[in-house]
């Protein structure tokens, strides 16, 4: 993957995650479809979303499947609704970034944006993948040759390097107060 790369570090309160340019970019458009998909409306060049429900999207709460589909009905609304918010957040946060014109573009994650950007990027897994992203049987040597595979491993590689770096950040400080 020349010329596409990711990568992140702790900057004072928050975490920076450098992403190329093309990166950037695929990573702009994933969010635009998974916010059409939320929202059923026509992406920009009039094709239809795919469909995303809560069994796709949310994990099993209870190891009773039925159970499982109660908790669904009840809050499904609501997580996808959280989702939702977190996905448009995260989408402004990338789009400041790109529209800096700077190679890489720097995406800075307020420390308490990092919950919504590790949302989002593992929510919109699930555009690319056929079973629930938990529960997907991924051959990551040959991800980049099906369709979807190059946003699949962007989204992956970002919401990692985030984590790494966040918790990083977290240990390097609980280390800091005990001194």
């Amino acid at each position: 993957m020349t010329g596409e790369f990711v990568r992140a570090w702790r900057a004072g309160q928050g975490v920076c995650l450098a992403v190329s340019r093309l990166v950037a970019e695929g990573l702009l458009g994933v969010f635009d479809d998974l916010e059409c998909a939320f929202t059923g409306q026509r992406r920009r060049f009039g094709r239809r979303p795919p469909s995303l429900p809560d069994r796709r999207l949310f994990p099993d709460a209870y190891f009773d499947r039925e159970a499982s589909a109660d908790f669904r009905a009840r809050h499904g609304e609501a997580m996808r609704r959280q989702v939702f918010d977190a996905v448009r957040r995260t989408s402004v946060l990338f789009a400041h970034a790109h529209d800096s014109g700077e190679d890489p573009a720097v995406v800075t994650v307020p420390e308490v944006a990092v919950p919504d950007v590790f949302c989002a990027l593992g929510h919109a897994q699930s555009l690319f993948v056929s079973r629930p992203r938990w529960n997907a049987l991924v051959d990551w040597p040959t991800v980049t040759l099906r369709k979807g595979g190059r946003e699949l491993t962007w989204l992956v590689t970002c919401q990692t390097a985030l984590a790494e770096a966040a918790l990083a950040a977290s240990a390097n400080l609980g280390e800091d107060s005990e001194q």
